[in-house]
């Protein structure tokens, strides 16, 4: 797979920083109010399985977690401003989660500097008392005291998150083969958008006369990590999971994807946006999100000169529809939030756009 310069991959608007006294905190806002409008839509208009539902929420939760952390972050941080991806995104850029994740790994060290919280509270208090002004030293201290209490791995959404191994089917056959449900997300380096996984797998236990438990598999979620690229077709993800391990069968594969938001922080040309710019007010906005599945119909004796014969999932890909085969799935959904006036003005001029949706759209006022 091709290398990307992550640093130099981005154009101006993929990484903007916005201009302003209260441009973050009205950001923030803006994103965990969109957010939380996501959560509420998901139990309305998805398709989704109630387990697969349950953790769409979990990601979604920590994603909406990871933006109050940025604030955090970046109300003590006054040296730099947080890079805002303002094209078909929404959502801060990648470098951000990259850099959490390295804050993530010097939690304790940084702790360690700091003075106790009291001690902290207790100099905003004097300070007020003696000065009758804003402490700012002492609360961009307590800012960044905060900020690194709450990096928790379990709570917030890094650049790769692995999920739980749910077993769904206790073994019954001569292989002792076992059906799980795995899931994990991830943020996109090159869209910056969150990527939601779900995959429901066999593992059959007696391959090659041994023991080959998933769950006792420390290298799983490695392999998991290893196989994700977002921008990759299912099709070839589904597949190198499925060459990565003799005794893992990927029956179902999903990914749902997250975003973009378009509405008043989006620079960009599409239609969206250009229509939100030109007909809307700045509280309004369109939030899609899609998802792609890639199924197994069989399996074949994988022959090649380096195989050892292993038998091989085969996946379908839908041919009578263009865009799944062009992006390689078997079945593809598409969901829509917004308010009424402009889904009442998507109807009245460009009803074929509506007509994608695998669901009338979520009207959240």
């Amino acid at each position: 797979m091709k290398t990307i310069d992550i640093n130099n991959h981005f154009t101006s608007l993929d990484r903007s920083i916005l201009e302003g006294e209260n441009a973050y905190s009205d950001y923030f806002e803006y994103v965990k109010h969109t957010l939380n409008i996501l959560l509420s839509s998901y139990d309305k208009i998805t398709s989704q399985t109630p387990l697969e539902v349950t953790v769409l929420k979990e990601y979604s939760q920590k994603f909406l977690n990871t933006i109050e952390a940025f604030r955090l972050k970046y109300s003590f941080d006054q040296n730099q401003s947080m890079l805002v991806d303002l094209t078909e995104s929404g959502f801060p850029n990648f470098l951000e989660f990259k850099r959490l994740g390295d804050d993530l790994h010097k939690k304790e060290s940084e702790l360690s500097k700091m003075p106790t919280k009291e001690s902290l509270k207790q100099n905003v208090l004097d300070h007020l008392l003696k000065k009758f002004s804003d402490p700012k030293t002492s609360l961009h201290q307590l800012s960044k005291q905060s900020y690194f209490h709450n990096l928790n791995a379990h709570k917030l959404f890094f650049e790769f998150n692995p999920g739980k191994i749910e077993l769904i089917k206790e073994a019954k056959d001569k292989e002792q083969t076992r059906t799980y449900f795995y899931s994990w997300a991830s943020f996109d380096s090159v869209t910056n958008k969150p990527f939601v996984y779900t995959m429901v797998f066999e593992n059959p236990t007696n391959v090659s006369n041994k023991n080959t438990d998933i769950k006792r598999d420390l290298d799983f979620i490695e392999v998991i990590k290893r196989c994700t690229h977002n921008s990759s077709p299912l099709k070839v993800i589904a597949s190198d999971i499925d060459n990565s391990y003799e005794n893992i069968r990927p029956k179902i594969l999903k990914r749902i994807e997250i975003g973009p938001v378009f509405g008043k922080y989006a620079k960009d040309k599409h239609p969206y946006t250009l229509l939100l710019l030109n007909h809307f007010a700045e509280e309004d906005f369109i939030c899609t999100y899609q998802t792609e599945v890639v199924f197994s119909i069989g399996e074949k004796m994988n022959k090649s000169f380096l195989s050892k014969g292993e038998l091989r999932q085969v996946f379908h890909i839908d041919e009578t529809n263009k865009e799944c085969m062009e992006k390689m799935i078997s079945q593809m959904d598409k969901y829509m939030i917004t308010s009424h006036r402009v889904l009442q003005y998507l109807n009245d001029t460009n009803p074929e756009a509506l007509k994608e949706l695998s669901v009338p759209a979520y009207i959240y006022n």
